[in-house]
Parts: structure tokens; sequence; C-alpha cells
């Protein structure tokens, strides 16, 4: 089974603290269209390691686990399991920017679990995941402008 890591940087206009709690369950609810995870421990959906949700339905149903949890360096690190599919551990780093703003590097490495999996894994490119996670940049700054709601087109979330 191949493995396959992507790494793209987004820039939020808000200070790291802030910026960084986008990036939980709870705070990804504000701004990424459809996102309603299921939370299993804790049923609060604080964020925490050893933190359970699930997300997704069929072949995309999805289990999420909080590995590495350490806010006071702006970093989180999942392991989603899509188990008719592929595994992929998801790590976000955020670190302040010079304008007060907050940099923020996005990483998923995928490994495949099955034949299907293998072909989705092998055709994905770092310039897909790139434009990806630009979106995410998109969805972050209408949604600090007041502009996300029911309506907001969907893009094509990796979460």
């Amino acid at each position: 089974m191949m493995r396959r890591n992507f790494r793209q940087e987004i820039h939020v206009t808000l200070p790291v603290d802030e910026a960084f709690l986008l990036f939980t369950p709870k705070g990804e609810e504000a701004w990424v269209p459809g996102w309603s995870p299921d939370y299993i421990l804790p049923a609060t959906g604080e964020t925490g390691k050893d933190m359970i949700f699930r997300t997704g339905s069929g072949e995309e149903a999805t289990i999420w686990t909080c590995l590495d949890w350490q806010p006071e360096r702006h970093h989180v690190r999942y392991l989603r399991t899509t188990p008719a599919l592929r595994v992929a551990f998801v790590q976000v780093d955020c670190c302040g920017a010079d304008d007060n703003g907050t940099r923020v590097a996005v990483s998923y490495d995928y490994v495949p679990l099955t034949a299907k999996g293998q072909d989705m894994v092998a055709r994905m490119t770092q310039e897909t995941f790139s434009a990806d996670i630009n979106g995410w940049s998109v969805l972050i700054a209408d949604y600090l402008q007041g502009a996300v709601g029911p309506d907001h087109p969907d893009q094509n979330i990796l979460s």
C-alpha cells in the first residue's frame, strides 16, 4: 500500500489563539458548509486528546480520533478512519504572522485500506490538495465577513 502526504499553508486574519480554534471540530461548524459531526467522546464536542467523533455516511463514513492536542502550541493531530477506503493522519499547526494574522499549516497523510482506496489515493495530487485547502481560507474569510450561511456554495472540503 502506498502512503501519500500533502501539506499546504494558508493565512487567516485572526490572532493565532483565535484562528487555531477554527480548526477544532466545533470551530469548523462555524465555517464549513454541511459540517455536523456526531460527537461520541466527549458528547459535548470539546476538543481534547482521545476525542472521538463521526462524519460522513456510506463508504465515506469516517471515525475521527484526536491523537495529539496541544492548544498552547496551536497544534492538533487527528486520525480519521474511513474503513471502506483509507485512513488519514491530519495535522494542523498555527503560528502568528507579522500582520497579527496566523499562518496555518495543514497536512494530510493518506494510507489506503482497500483497492478502491488505493485508486483514490493514487489519483491525489498536491495541486488538488492545495486548491482544496486554499478553499478553506476563502470559507474562513467569508465566515469572518459574515457571508457564510446555509446558502453558501459547498466546497470540496477534505475534513
